[in-house]
């Protein structure tokens, strides 16, 4: 809405203007005066009762455009699971460092025997590990590094400013948490 004011502004100026202007010809026109300053305040009625409302509707649908535009969006960018960023996204990402120049690593984490959790124990574990693993790794990266559900168990971490040792050290921290994420769930053990 706010970025409806000076519109709204510019309109009542409109309406002052017309309604200046009956006035004004209203007082060098002795004959028909009364029907012109009839006209010009008609006109500034309609526009004041009828236009600038109308253009108030239009900006707030636009602007609920824009917003739901945006919301879905977001949401064919983000795995509705992990709240990740998915496989779409990558390709944004990637352009935008190589764009600027900036190197990076790109690590490619794949839940190894995904398939026997799922079978094992059933969809509803499978999918929470999967958010357990996310949140984990989310958590432990820098805010800079770029975690991606790349598809089913397989999630990228993508480090930007970041060699081969860098990113084997950021990944350890990973491991580390991740053994005790698990651990703590009181899950059967799993190794990383």
């Amino acid at each position: 809405m706010s970025g409806s004011w000076p519109m709204v502004v510019f309109d009542l100026l409109v309406v002052v203007g017309l309604v200046a202007a009956a006035k004004a010809v209203s007082d060098t026109m002795s004959v028909g005066a009364g029907w012109v300053w009839f006209l010009l305040l008609s006109a500034s009625f309609v526009f004041c009762f009828v236009a600038v409302p109308l253009r108030v509707l239009l900006v707030r649908q636009q602007q609920s455009i824009m917003r739901q535009t945006s919301e879905a969006r977001r949401q064919a960018s983000t795995d509705p699971l992990t709240g990740l960023p998915n496989r779409r996204s990558t390709e944004g990402f990637v352009a935008d460092l190589l764009a600027e120049g900036i190197p990076f690593t790109v690590a490619v984490c794949d839940l190894d025997h995904f398939k026997n959790v799922n079978d094992g124990f059933g969809h509803d574990v499978g999918d929470s590990a999967l958010v357990l693993f996310a949140r984990t790794v989310r958590r432990v990266v820098r805010h800079t590094d770029i975690v991606v559900r790349h598809g089913g168990e397989e999630f990228l971490v993508i480090l930007p400013r970041t060699f081969k040792d860098q990113a084997v050290g950021v990944l350890d921290r990973v491991r580390l948490e991740l053994a005790v994420a698990v651990a703590d769930t009181g899950s059967p053990a799993y190794t990383f």
